[in-house]
């Protein structure tokens, strides 16, 4: 009896939890190995690790994806750990006037985690430490700031005082010498008389015209009018006017009559 004809099968699909007559959701993607936290992290080097431990078949392609994967892990979990290490020893630091800075002792170690390796220390967690633990040193150096104290500051006042109070009184004496009423200052009538005898009498000294010449350059720097000097009053502004000569050039330089072109504006001489 003859062998009934073998028909080629269905493949047999996965069952999936789509609804039918509604297109399948899409496959979660991926989050990238920055967004993750540590948890996530520890969680998916984990699964990478026992992935790559089974031998079952898998592509070459897929175990080079898997092992970058897990270098990238590593790296990310580095550097978190390292970070989170720092931040919770700058929490414990403590500033003082005295002794600088001071940070506390480490915390208790935590529980292993057989999921995972022991990250290794990259060069960015080692200078970010160095950092931290010159931190004090340079506060410590920056500390000494170069201040007056209050004895020093009163002197330096007084001796500003004292030389003001000298040079009124110096002026002031100028002034009666030579005659000049003082502000504030009430004469009788005699010694009104007297000032004014000595004011007409009055022959000044080298050392008065000296004087004379330091009052001259304080009353103008009091003078608002003497603040802007104008180099150009005569109203030419913005231009460097230069005057002509006073010399006479008729004798050199003539103008030949004979060669003016006559016009309805020119007037003819008596003789012509």
């Amino acid at each position: 009896m003859p062998a009934s004809p073998t028909y080629p099968t269905r493949p047999h699909r996965t069952a999936t939890h789509a609804i039918p007559g509604f297109i399948s959701p899409r496959k979660p993607k991926q989050r990238p190995i920055n967004d993750l936290t540590i948890p996530e992290l520890s969680e998916k080097h984990a699964r990478n690790k026992r992935i790559l431990s089974n031998p079952g078949p898998s592509t070459s392609v897929y175990v080079q994806r898997l092992s970058a994967e897990q270098v990238a892990i590593e790296a990310r979990l580095a550097e978190l750990v390292g970070v989170e290490k720092i931040q919770e020893m700058l929490e414990r630091t403590t500033i003082s006037d005295d002794n600088g800075m001071k940070v506390d002792g480490e915390s208790e170690p935590q529980a292993h985690d057989d999921r995972l390796e022991a990250p290794v220390i990259s060069r960015r967690l080692e200078t970010k430490q160095r950092i931290l633990n010159s931190y004090g040193a340079s506060i410590a150096k920056d500390s000494n700031v170069n201040t007056f104290s209050f004895e020093e500051a009163a002197r330096i006042e007084k001796e500003a005082h004292a030389q003001d109070e000298r040079r009124r009184q110096e002026a002031e004496e100028r002034k009666r010498r030579r005659g000049l009423p003082i502000k504030g200052e009430v004469l009788t009538e005699k010694e009104r008389a007297a000032r004014i005898w000595a004011f007409m009498n009055y022959k000044p000294t080298e050392s008065d015209l000296e004087d004379d010449d330091d009052d001259d350059k304080d009353s103008d720097d009091d003078d608002p009018a003497a603040w802007f000097d104008d180099d150009q009053d005569d109203g030419r502004k913005g231009q460097d006017i230069v005057e002509p000569d006073d010399h006479d050039f008729s004798t050199i330089i003539r103008v030949d009559e004979a060669h003016i072109p006559r016009s309805m504006l020119y007037e003819p001489r008596d003789d012509e």
